[in-house]
């Protein structure tokens, strides 16, 4: 089947001005995200919520924890444990201080973090900006300085915030004191505030925590992903150094998840410089969803602390678009792309402009070399004099491909490449 061959309109051409117009005044009124220190790149880790809700104990995190070490996964920048809801008992302490569940975690959550921090990680812990967490343990709302206080005196590293049984007070109003508390502690403790992308909290959230929701749960299907995923780019730029958007945890390895559709998963996540927190049962992962999660070329996007959340460039119509171009430019100047099929069925050949995603080298002078992310194998080094578009091979349903476009002067593997050719032939 022939490429299909994509023009740039007018129309989106000039909405793609206008955002970036728009870009330029936030970033002049807006606060550079919580200046607390942390998170200047997007946090890497484990959370347990996806796979095991309410059914958590000491044994499971201890368990968890000697498998995330196992697995190699601090070596590729994984860094946080972090438990969910129901670590807390049903009750708070007389004194109104809160405990862990006596028959979940017998030894309480200091033990839990010395544990998780011998071996060189972070720990984190849950709670709601409510008179009750998501599942009717004992909230935060009314609590904040004591909680924090016990947060930092058990050693936690991560704070995750809820937005259940809130009392109808606004969360720009509760999720602030909060903020205020975690701070006066003295311990750094990253806030990630999980009040599911409503009342307007792209306006005010970036200020107040490190990461923000901008969604509701992710559930364990290609649905809730790629709709979490198209959510979470409607405000991309606000994303920045100490407020990254937050489209939920990933989910790659639960579910009936296809192979390409756990690669797209992840790689959406890592180009929209979401948190990369892992979801699923660390024990029973297989080969190729270790191999997904710990891809150096992607998580490098993902990290990189140049790199804005990547946009989107062509077929950002979410309710039509068949296959979508992301991209974003890294330190040193390549652009890193994202092709996504959103399609049941596999993907046509595609096309689409070099210069339409910023990559115009100079005629005669350089090259645009493509490398493939996941294998990181230059696949392709165009020469603009014949061809001024990068091809994209058949992408299977709802898988994707990812690419590092650079633009190369003189060649020089290419040079020694022809010199060894020479060498051979005499």
């Amino acid at each position: 089947q022939a490429p299909v061959m994509v023009s740039v309109a007018s129309a989106s051409f000039m909405k793609r001005i206008k955002s970036l117009l728009l870009v330029l005044v936030l970033s002049v009124s807006a606060t550079d995200g919580l200046d607390n220190g942390l998170g200047l790149t997007p946090p890497m880790g484990f959370n347990t919520w996806n796979t095991f809700r309410c059914d958590i104990n000491e044994n499971l995190i201890f368990n968890i924890t000697d498998k995330f070490v196992e697995l190699g996964l601090p070596q590729v920048g994984y860094t946080y444990v972090n438990l969910d809801d129901c670590w807390m008992a049903w009750n708070r302490t007389s004194d109104g201080k809160y405990m862990a569940d006596p028959h979940k975690f017998p030894n309480g959550m200091k033990v839990i973090g010395d544990y998780i921090h011998d071996r060189g990680l972070k720990f984190g812990v849950y709670s709601s900006a409510g008179t009750y967490t998501c599942q009717k343990r004992p909230g935060s709302l009314g609590h904040e300085a004591g909680d924090a206080q016990s947060f930092a005196e058990w050693g936690v590293d991560y704070f995750k915030y809820d937005n259940c049984y809130s009392e109808n007070i606004p969360g720009i109003d509760r999720y602030p004191i909060m903020r205020e508390a975690l701070n006066a502690t003295g311990r750094p403790i990253f806030f990630s505030l999980c009040q599911w992308g409503v009342e307007d909290s792209w306006r005010w959230a970036p200020s107040v925590g490190n990461s923000w929701r901008t969604t509701g749960d992710i559930g364990k299907n290609w649905g809730s992903i790629s709709g979490n995923f198209w959510e979470s780019q409607k405000h991309w730029y606000m994303s920045r150094p100490g407020a990254w958007l937050d489209p939920d945890m990933l989910q790659v390895g639960n579910g009936n998840l296809t192979h390409d559709e756990n690669k797209a998963h992840f790689a959406m996540w890592c180009f929209a410089k979401a948190p990369l927190l892992l979801g699923n049962d660390l024990r029973s992962m297989t080969q190729e969803q270790v191999d997904i999660v710990t891809n150096t070329n992607l998580i490098a996007v993902n990290q990189d602390p140049y790199a804005k959340q990547a946009s989107c460039f062509m077929g950002c119509d979410r309710n039509s678009a068949q296959w979508s171009v992301f991209a974003t430019r890294l330190t040193g100047g390549d652009v890193a792309v994202l092709v996504v099929n959103w399609m049941d069925s596999t993907s046509p050949s595609l096309t689409f402009p070099a210069h339409t995603v910023g990559v115009v080298p100079t005629p005669k002078k350089q090259k645009v070399w493509v490398t493939d992310l996941w294998t990181n194998k230059v696949i392709a080094r165009y020469d603009f004099n014949s061809s001024k578009t990068i091809p994209v091979t058949p992408m299977a349903s709802h898988g994707c491909v990812a690419y590092r476009l650079s633009i190369v002067d003189n060649d020089p593997r290419e040079a020694a490449a022809k010199s060894s050719l020479r060498a051979t032939a005499e």
